[in-house]
């Protein structure tokens, strides 16, 4: 009687402890996620989801009202622009704090990005973010202001270049026309800030057409042969130049020697 006894309040213990473990379990599968719980509340208003959003992923490190911590910057006056560019660009937010920023994947739509964005400008006076018309903008006098004001650190073809004290430019072929426009008056990293007044709506608008035309250029110059765009001279030079010169040199090692008297 006494081992029933045992054997009962056994499985009356194995039966609680499993009726407790599927129910943390049920809860687990109903619980939200961090992203999940970002994805709830589409309904919240720009402001309200501005300040949602920043409270969840930004402040850590940037402060409540972007007075900065020892994890992050100050971003009090980073304003529209400094903020979109960040953000468009993959940069923020960083899981580690003492990572470099390095442009990747954009970690939130559009209407998030935009959210965020007013959020912070409200902390101060920084740079507003520009809207320029760039498609019927002058590519050519882009290109010029390109090369005058650029080209130095990025490279005439926006292929990025070496810095000083081992920083090195970053390329551009996939830099979107704002972030172009946002990085032209914010500055960010060890570019230079040109400000609002730097230059006019035209040409900004001019060189962020010119940018793109660097991205997608109707004509990469040489020989298009295939109409590909591609340096198709290198192809031409390795599938028919080479054999003919290999074969040429063949002839010239198979001819028999000349004899003294010429004959």
């Amino acid at each position: 009687m006494q081992v029933e006894a045992s054997q009962a309040r056994t499985w009356t213990r194995l039966v609680a402890v499993g009726a407790v473990a599927v129910g943390f379990a049920i809860a687990g599968l109903r619980a939200p996620s961090a992203s999940a719980r970002g994805d709830a509340e589409p309904t919240a208003a720009p402001g309200e989801r501005g300040a949602a959003l920043y409270g969840r992923d930004c402040v850590f490190c940037h402060g409540a009202e972007g007075q900065g911590s020892p994890r992050g910057v100050p971003i009090t006056d980073a304003g529209e622009a400094t903020t979109h560019y960040a953000l468009v660009t993959g940069r923020m937010p960083l899981d580690d704090p003492d990572a470099v920023p390095q442009r990747g994947p954009t970690q939130y739509s559009d209407e998030d990005i935009a959210a965020i964005t007013a959020h912070v400008a409200g902390f101060g006076d920084g740079p507003t973010l520009p809207d320029v018309g760039w498609r019927d903008a002058d590519a050519a006098e882009g290109g010029r202001l390109y090369r005058l004001h650029c080209g130095a650190c990025h490279g005439a073809t926006a292929v990025g270049a070496a810095l000083a004290y081992d920083r090195r430019s970053p390329p551009l072929f996939d830099a979107e026309p704002s972030v172009v426009a946002a990085a032209v008056v914010s500055g960010p990293g060890a570019m230079p800030a040109f400000g609002p007044d730097g230059f006019t709506d035209e040409e900004l608008g001019a060189i962020v057409a010119y940018v793109q035309r660097l991205q997608s250029p109707v004509d990469r110059g040489g020989w298009p042969i295939f109409r590909t765009g591609r340096p198709d001279e290198a192809l031409i030079a390795l599938g028919v130049a080479l054999p003919v010169l290999l074969v040429l040199a063949g002839w010239i090692a198979r001819r028999p020697p000349r004899s003294e008297d010429g004959a």
